[in-house]
């Protein structure tokens, strides 16, 4: 009898032949379909051009009109809808498809070829806030952005550019059709896509490797592709007048921490008195969560997530501290050293309303590393990059600063490689700051030089919208690390929020090449990949997901065909993500299609990007990472899944499971 799948038996887990009768039916079905439809005559879509299996489909513009014939009248459908085509026919110098929801042979009407997208896959672009990078331009062909890529005069040409296009003044000839905004787009206020038609590999001059994407613009409304306009000046960045700070701490308040404790209390003091000598009671608000243990299996604890003060309700240094003053070390002990640290910062990001906040940041203090998910101890259920990943949608930077004492030495390089992970600001860096020793004076001084800088970060906003004040003098020596990465993070803080307010959208273009990198500093990425999903979607991956985990671990599953069903799982949300829900895409290795799936897909997944023989030679310890990890994703689905702020309805009539949003794709298998 097979072992379960787990740390100790995976590999050594002995092939066998996977039977399911249900499965088998369903795969079989899935290839036999073209077969079938000649033999039944249903009709069944066109093939993209070099598959066997996968069906062309489209994505509708805004103002699509679904028409019985070819350039007949209809009715307007939403935009962002997924059609199959098919058929294809030219009238009066027009392209049409004939389309349907579903590849089952019912076609729905026609639609003309301009008004949609080719959808090859699912995977989307989205801009990655601007800030500590130079904006995006977009081209006409790829021939004019390679040309731009491998210049001498890169960015002095690039800058010259985007000077253009803030100005109106882009040139008849330039290659340049169109420019990312100077702010930052909130995509749950102005919702939209860059869905990836067409990418290619380069290697640039200087050895640099970037892919050259070409996209298509796509919003809620409709919009003509118009000539670049002028910015909007005067000055832009007066709305940042209103720019309000939350600062969360977050507080281990376990039995070493009392000294800790006490001096961020007098920290905090301090820093209250300077906000109130500056009359920013308003516009800076403080909070503080304390977490400890389960206290059903750890006696004495009293609480393992508790919110003594929010920043929505703590105006003043009076009620701040009267909120605080019952947050103290716990006298019992907790059940190991690394802590249940995610239960608090979970707590932080979910249970705080960071919607009047500019700026959101969580101050973390602790000695100890963090549960991963899949420790028994662990009642989130989310490892490190899951809860980052939480964070980062919620546009919350978290600084962390770990008491390195000598009761933990045994712990320190643990902990170092959690909170680096954790604390990663994209475009900025890691938010990590070890206090050696556990220096109580130092981690007070400490605690006390980043609540300053951050609140001087709401100064610099109020003189960014005031600029005949004086201006604000931020010390960011380059040895400063603190000080230069609270700059960076305000920046784009503040870049989010005048997108935010300014309701700034997406260029309006038809079609256009970009690089992928930016043109300054190539390892930065300029666009975050994400796989369009609605919220029926991803419930399914998280139930099949955790389905297989789960057959897998009770060894009811070959260790090779629980693998192979990941990967399909994985490969299916590219390309197509009902096939999860009609159980097509089991399997996909088993029926010859996972090439099919892969090959043209110009992102994957990390489990996409692993072969069979691949997860045969990985060690015990490596295939079990994989399967964690995908037990913590599983986690994650579901927080993304209740998050009723993170879902936009395309259209009135929309039922709430078919509302949408792009997914990164690093929180795919």
């Amino acid at each position: 009898m097979t072992a379960p799948i787990s740390a100790a038996s995976f590999r050594a887990a002995s092939f066998r032949t996977f039977t399911v009768a249900a499965l088998g039916v369903a795969l079989l079905a899935g290839t036999a379909l073209p077969a079938l439809a000649q033999a039944t005559g249903k009709r069944t879509p066109l093939l993209i051009e070099g598959k066997t299996a996968l069906h062309q489909r489209v994505l509708t513009r805004p103002g699509a009109v679904l028409a019985a014939a070819p350039g007949g009248t209809g009715k307007t459908v939403p935009p962002m809808s997924v059609f199959f085509v098919y058929d294809r026919k030219e009238q009066d110098g027009k392209s049409f498809l004939e389309v349907g929801a579903d590849s089952e042979g019912k076609t729905a009407g026609w639609v003309e070829a301009a008004d949609t997208i080719p959808w090859r896959h699912t995977l989307v672009m989205a801009f990655t806030n601007p800030a500590n990078r130079e904006r995006v331009l977009f081209f006409k062909d790829r021939k004019g952005l390679v040309d731009l890529l491998n210049s001498d005069r890169l960015l002095v040409d690039a800058e010259a550019a985007r000077q253009q296009v803030a100005s109106g003044a882009v040139p008849a000839d330039s290659p340049i059709i169109s420019a990312e905004p100077e702010t930052f787009i909130d995509l749950q206020k102005q919702f939209y896509l860059l869905p990836i038609i067409e990418a290619n590999s380069t290697v640039l001059k200087s050895g640099f490797r970037v892919r050259t994407v070409r996209v298509a613009s796509v919003t809620k409304e409709k919009a003509e592709p118009l000539a670049p306009t002028p910015s909007r000046r005067g000055n832009p960045e007066a709305e940042l007048a209103d720019f309000r700070s939350g600062v969360v701490f977050l507080v281990d308040a376990t039995s070493s921490m009392q000294p800790y404790i006490d001096r961020a209390r007098t920290a905090i003091e301090q820093v209250f008195q300077q906000v109130e000598a500056a009359k920013l009671n308003d516009r800076v608000r403080f909070g503080m969560i304390g977490y400890r243990d389960d206290p059903q299996k750890s006696k004495g604890v009293e609480y393992l997530t508790r919110t003594f003060a929010d920043p929505n309700s703590t105006a003043t240094k009076a009620a701040f501290f009267d909120s605080v003053k019952g947050v103290s070390a716990s006298t019992a002990s907790t059940r190991a050293f690394a802590e249940d640290g995610y239960a608090g910062l979970e707590q932080a990001i979910r249970k705080i309303d960071w919607k009047p906040f500019g700026g959101r940041y969580v101050i973390w203090f602790t000695d100890a590393s963090s549960r991963e998910g899949t420790s028994p101890l662990a009642s989130t259920g989310l490892s490190t990059a899951q809860i980052r990943q939480l964070a980062l949608e919620n546009r919350i930077a978290i600084y962390v600063l770990h008491l390195q004492t000598a009761e933990g030495r045994n712990d320190h390089q643990t902990a170092r490689s959690q909170y680096e992970r954790l604390s990663n600001f994209p475009n900025v860096g890691s938010l990590y700051f070890p206090v050696e020793a556990g220096d109580a004076e130092a981690f007070r001084s400490q605690v006390q030089r980043l609540s300053e800088l951050l609140v001087n970060q709401v100064r610099t906003a109020q003189a960014a919208a005031k600029p005949d004040t004086a201006s604000v003098q931020t010390p960011a020596a380059s040895d400063d690390r603190m000080a230069k990465a609270a700059e960076d993070v305000g920046k784009a803080m503040r870049l989010a929020y005048l997108g935010e307010v300014q309701g700034t959208k997406a260029p309006a273009m038809f079609e256009a090449w970009a690089s992928d990198r930016d043109f300054r500093k190539p390892d930065i990425a300029s666009f975050s990949v994400r796989v369009l999903l609605t919220k029926n979607q991803i419930s399914d991956l998280q139930a099949t997901l955790r389905k297989v985990v789960e057959a897998g671990e009770r060894g009811q599953i070959d260790p090779g065909d629980f693998f192979n069903q990941l990967r399909s799982a994985a490969a299916a949300m590219g390309r197509d993500p009902n096939r999860i829900a009609q159980g097509k895409a089991r399997n996909l290795e088993e029926t010859g299609l996972m090439g099919e799936y892969l090959e043209g897909l110009p992102y994957q997944s990390r489990i996409m990007s692993i072969d069979p023989d691949g997860w045969a030679r990985m060690g015990v310890g490596e295939q079990q990472a994989i399967i964690d990890d995908v037990k913590s994703k599983v986690a994650l689905y579901q927080r993304f899944h209740d998050d009723v702020d993170r879902w936009v309805t395309l259209h009135d009539k929309a039922s709430a499971g078919d509302a949408v949003y792009p997914v990164p794709l690093d929180s795919l298998p």
